[in-house]
């Protein structure tokens, strides 16, 4: 599965810290250090190749990142700051 940003969301750096700014909200979330390389690495390579560079670049087991990855995630899409896609890119 991918993910992309909702329409009007983006995902910026703001005096050092990444955050998604919805346009059409007006709302913010401001992103760990962590949690901006997650997110960026999913919207990049999909959740699964993401999981699987993360587990290797933390020393934690896929499963772990896929569901740290999944919660985060969730969130996004919960606060429609992100969608998920098919893997055609769809």
């Amino acid at each position: 599965m991918r993910i992309r940003l909702a329409p009007g969301t983006t995902l910026t750096n703001v005096d050092g810290k990444d955050v998604l700014f919805s346009v059409r909200s007006g709302d913010s979330y401001g992103l760990n250090e962590t949690a901006a390389r997650m997110v960026r690495l999913a919207l990049e390579m999909g959740l699964d190749d993401a999981s699987a560079r993360l587990a290797d670049e933390y020393g934690a087991t896929r499963a772990e990142l896929r569901g740290d990855l999944d919660v985060l995630i969730g969130e996004l899409v919960q606060l429609k700051l992100a969608e998920a896609c098919s893997d055609q890119g769809g």
